[in-house]
Order: structure tokens, then C-alpha cells, then sequence
């Protein structure tokens, strides 16, 4: 008989954990999957996609799918990492933090040479990952794009100013594919 609660007891507390890390990633899990646009406000129309699937970068640094309006205009995509204190073994640095968070400078340069830059902005945290939006307005999206370069840039507070550190966390190419459904 004591085995039987024991076994019971042990059944429930799993179930806890579980409906606990649920409830606790259900957001970010949505950003990561797909399931939710990688957009800080609800789109009214399905913007278009223009990756078909999620990028790795390095450093545990993971990008969503890339998403333009249907107008063509505004890039959105979203990035998310475990652990950040494994992102910044840089020297001691007065890092600029938003909710416990350090702050990027995300420069993107497509294959036309254009060059687009935009902080990260707001927070998605889940149990073990962190979810940042990034967002270009000024971006206008063309058939004749191929790749589009992006780099993050960890920001530090330096003399009272906000500015980025002079080299990437991580850089890399991400293909562009035209017509995706």
C-alpha cells in the first residue's frame, strides 16, 4: 500500500512540474514554434514570410522566421537564447539592461547594400529561454533580395551613453526565399 502513494504522490508532483513549465513557456514556445508572428502587435492581415524556417546563428542565439508586411514594407523576426550570462564573457562591462536583459543593436544589411538598424525590444521570458522582438521599420522588401546580413550588437552604458560594443556577439547570413506560402 505505501508503495502504491508513493508511486501516486511521485505521478502528481510530475504532473505539477509539467502543467507548471506549461503555463510558464506557453509564449514563448508559440514565438519559437511558429505559432505566434514574431510581432509586438497583433497583425491585421498575415504578414509574409520571408525564410521558411527558424536560424541558428551561434552562441545558442536562434532567429525566427523573417516577416515583411503584405505592403512589403517592415522586417520582424524574433530571437531567443538559454543563457545570457553564457553570451557575454566580454570583459567587465557596465551593460545596458532592460528587465534584467541586455539590449542589442541588430544591424542588418541586405543584398542590395542596404543597411537597417533597430534595438531589441520587449521580453518574452519561459523557464530556461528569453525571447527578443526585433523590428525594422524602414525596411522594404524586393524579389531581388538574396541573403540579409545580421549582427548583434550587446549595448553598454559608456560615459552615460547608450552605445553598441564595437564588435557582433554573433553575425551571420540568412537566406531570403521569394515565395514562400
Amino acid at each position: 500500500m505505501r508503495n502504491v502513494r508513493l508511486a501516486i504522490l511521485g505521478f502528481l508532483a510530475v504532473l505539477t512540474l509539467a502543467v507548471v513549465f506549461f503555463f510558464d513557456n506557453r509564449e514563448l514556445n508559440g514565438l519559437t514554434k511558429d505559432r505566434l508572428y514574431p510581432m509586438m502587435d497583433e497583425p491585421r492581415q498575415h504578414p509574409q514570410a520571408l525564410t521558411s524556417k527558424v536560424s541558428e546563428l551561434g552562441n545558442g542565439i536562434l532567429v525566427t522566421k523573417l516577416y515583411s508586411r503584405n505592403d512589403s514594407t517592415g522586417l520582424y523576426f524574433g530571437m531567443w537564447y538559454r543563457n545570457q550570462d553564457a553570451l557575454i564573457e566580454l570583459e567587465d562591462v557596465d551593460w545596458l539592461l532592460e528587465d534584467g536583459e541586455i539590449e542589442f543593436l541588430v544591424k542588418a544589411v541586405d543584398s542590395n547594400g542596404t543597411t537597417y538598424n533597430a534595438e531589441t525590444e520587449g521580453i518574452v521570458e519561459g523557464t530556461f529561454s528569453t525571447f527578443r522582438y526585433v523590428q525594422f521599420d524602414d525596411f522594404h522588401y524586393d524579389d531581388t533580395l538574396k541573403n540579409l546580413h545580421v549582427a548583434f550588437y550587446p549595448m553598454k552604458k559608456e560615459e552615460g551613453e547608450r552605445t553598441p560594443h564595437h564588435l557582433p556577439l554573433v553575425e551571420a547570413d540568412i537566406e531570403i526565399e521569394p515565395n514562400i506560402q
